[in-house]
């Protein structure tokens, strides 16, 4: 299935604080839609089941930050720091994420449906019972993220870095995983059944399972 890409209207507003958006958002239970922020710190912000549309974020910073069950639809953010921030049960539709951090992210129990994740830190995410649809991770260090018992459909993974990650619970069949690095993926049994590897992967897989690969016996 093609991924959507974001949305973003032409005539987009500049010239506004973030912060002061969200936080009214909030209070009055608006839309934040259509404005583009760059270079701007968000910190300690805490905020509840608001919509952010049709917004760009270039060289932003979130600092400690909670977004619950806040709806992000076509975003595009670009050299962002995100990091250690909270996105329980948060969706994101339409959005690419390029050439940010977001290591510890906690967005457990949220949606990611036709998102881009490309060139990003996802080390240590926590994408735990997450739905994902229709979502593409390219050159993503993904090293220890957990996306463990959550549920993937028509997505990929291209060029990541997946060593430690946490797959438990969460079925990658039909996936094709050539080309990605799977040294030590967390697994507790058929969560790769049905995915495509290569032979580099077949033996890394071999290896956590525990069984000895020699060559046969001479008769």
């Amino acid at each position: 299935m093609k991924r959507q890409k974001p949305q973003i209207n032409m005539g987009i507003k500049k010239g506004f604080s973030a912060l002061d958006l969200f936080v009214d958002a909030d209070i009055h239970h608006n839309v934040v839609y259509g404005y583009y922020f760059d270079d701007e710190t968000v910190e300690h912000l805490n905020i509840n089941g608001v919509e952010i549309s049709g917004c760009v974020f270039m060289n932003c910073r979130f600092l400690d930050c909670f977004f619950e069950g806040v709806s992000f639809v076509n975003c595009y953010f670009k050299n962002c720091e995100i990091s250690y921030n909270h996105f329980r049960q948060s969706s994101f539709t339409c959005c690419e994420i390029v050439e940010s951090k977001m290591t510890g992210v906690n967005l457990s129990q949220g949606v990611l449906n036709n998102v881009l994740i490309k060139s990003t830190d996802c080390r240590l995410v926590n994408f735990s019972l997450t739905r994902i649809t229709v979502t593409k991770f390219v050159g993503c260090d993904m090293t220890s993220a957990a996306i463990d018992k959550a549920r993937l459909k028509d997505s990929e993974f291209v060029q990541c870095d997946m060593s430690k990650m946490n797959i438990s619970g969460t079925a990658m069949a039909g996936m094709d995983l050539r080309g990605n690095r799977i040294k030590n993926i967390v697994f507790t049994g058929g969560e790769l059944e049905g995915a495509t590897i290569d032979p580099a992967q077949a033996i890394c897989i071999v290896r956590l399972l525990g069984i000895r690969v020699e060559g046969s016996q001479a008769t």
